[in-house]
């Protein structure tokens, strides 16, 4: 029981950081972020990729990209 426990909370806790970190291009001029740093969408960044919170990015006006929703 205590393992399962354990098993358990390990699993909402690894699942809960995993999506508070995003990626986006650079920190002017961007309007998307991604989950990944390999996104599609990324491709032609060329201001440099820049890892943020979910929060923060959300903060900049920012929305998911296309590619990954």
């Amino acid at each position: 029981m205590k393992l399962l426990a354990l098993s358990l909370i390990f699993v909402i806790t690894s699942s809960y950081t995993r999506g508070s970190e995003v990626y986006i291009c650079g920190t002017t001029g961007a309007k998307k972020y991604h989950y990944k740093e390999n996104c599609r969408g990324l491709n032609s960044c060329s201001h440099g990729i820049k890892k943020v919170t979910l929060k923060e990015a959300q903060g900049y006006g920012l929305t998911l990209c296309g590619w990954e929703d």
